[in-house]
């Protein structure tokens, strides 16, 4: 399975679309990891193509808004999305990692800082007073508002995320 990772498009809802119009292989579905869900509600994208959001600390958080928060489970790993505001992602990512351990996710995904960033965490790593029983993968996809998104390449075996620019 192939993902898009958008975060942060602060009015840059073109740049979702043209993410998305370069895959050519196609996508099974879009991650949106938080300000700038207008952008991703107006967005003309594809019919059918899942996505999962997070609202970040820029969007309203209206009726039809998405939570703070998704976990979500996928070919047999837990994925935790969020924007990062309510976890510290400006002040480090230990606030990032001790909550996605205690959802049990191996991936966490997240927005908020601008900043691209890729981080592995091998098992049985002491990580938050924790010892991994698996992997832990860390992704921060960058602002699309400045350019930067991501990709997830998923299967039951294999974690493969990379950095696009538009």
């Amino acid at each position: 399975m192939r993902f898009l990772i958008v975060s942060d498009t602060h009015g840059n809802r073109r740049g979702i679309e043209e993410a998305v119009a370069r895959q050519t292989d196609g996508l099974d579905g879009i991650f949106f990891l938080g300000d700038g869900t207008m952008d991703l509600f107006r967005a003309d994208l594809p019919p059918g193509l899942p996505v999962y959001a997070v609202r970040g600390n820029c969007d309203y958080p209206g009726p039809d808004a998405p939570p703070t928060e998704c976990l979500t489970a996928l070919l047999g790993h837990t994925l935790f999305l969020t924007h990062g505001h309510l976890f510290g992602a400006k002040s480090g990512i230990g606030g990032l990692v001790r909550a996605g351990i205690e959802r049990g996710a191996d991936l966490i995904l997240y927005g908020h800082t601008h900043k691209p960033l890729e981080q592995y965490f091998p098992a049985g790593e002491k990580l938050c007073g924790s010892i991994l029983q698996k992997p832990l993968y860390l992704f921060n996809p960058g602002s699309l508002k400045n350019g930067s998104f991501g990709f997830l390449t998923l299967t039951e075996n294999t974690v493969l995320f990379s950095h696009g620019a538009l």
